[in-house]
């Protein structure tokens, strides 16, 4: 069972218990009478908080409640919003637009700002018996990373990149590859099929003559997308399938 208690400014709150497969939904609905500017209901099984104002994504947060630890995820665009989760030890990690995130520790905070508007949640759950220290979030795992290109790369990319540069374009094309089992692309096929696609996920757009992977690289590090734990697995991955790691 996932307990979420939200509030929405000092006039809405309320509370949410919610089964595996069921979700949490905060999203704009411009259809709303003038003077009523929230509305919270259930629709089969899942909460639902609307709100009308234009600057909100529909959706511009899911929370879904899963057998384990529950999954966040941020559709908010920008549109000069400030999204972060913090956890109970108050480590903070901010989402990208369009990223999912898996809280492993119960009492993280779910904060969302706008002009107009500061939304907070907090989730509550019973977490796995195999709880892992860390700062309450991690991307949804390395074997997660085999149905997503446009993570995989990034993920990589972050994994091999020194601490103040960006992994040479040879070398990730090299362990993208090896991690796929496949031969190495060429660099027009892996820029245009592989870093092209990561980059538009993230709504970058760094032009054909500016440098791919740092875009990609310095996007995942200022928003925190991959935990320090899921890159060294993908280090340890890599080190396995024959690549000489740092």
């Amino acid at each position: 069972m996932l307990h979420i208690a939200w509030s929405a400014g000092e006039q809405y709150a309320g509370e949410a218990d919610l089964e595996p497969g069921s979700a949490f939904v905060l999203a704009r609905r411009m259809n709303l009478p003038e003077q009523q500017h929230l509305v919270a209901e259930r629709i089969d099984g899942s909460a639902y908080v609307f709100v009308r104002l234009p600057h909100v994504s529909d959706p511009a947060l899911v929370i879904t409640a899963t057998p384990g630890q529950p999954v966040v995820h941020r559709g908010q665009r920008a549109n000069g919003a400030i999204v972060e989760l913090v956890s109970p030890s108050g480590e903070a990690t901010t989402p990208a637009p369009g990223q999912k995130i898996s809280v492993t520790d119960s009492g993280t905070r779910i904060g969302l700002r706008w002009p107009g508007l500061t939304f907070s949640a907090v989730i509550e759950f019973d977490a796995p018996r195999a709880q892992l220290d860390g700062s309450g979030t991690v991307q949804l795992g390395v074997e997660s990373l085999q149905h997503d290109d446009a993570w995989l790369v990034a993920a990589i990319a972050v994994a091999l990149s020194p601490e103040h540069g960006v992994v040479a374009h040879g070398d990730l094309k090299q362990a993208f590859a090896l991690w796929r089992g496949v031969e190495v692309h060429s660099d027009g096929a892996f820029d245009r099929n592989v870093l092209r696609p990561a980059l538009a996920s993230r709504d970058l757009e760094p032009g054909p003559r500016l440098n791919k992977i740092v875009y990609l690289v310095e996007r995942c590090r200022r928003t925190a997308e991959f935990p320090t734990r899921l890159l060294d697995d993908i280090r340890t991955r890599l080190r396995t399938l024959g690549m000489d790691v740092a």
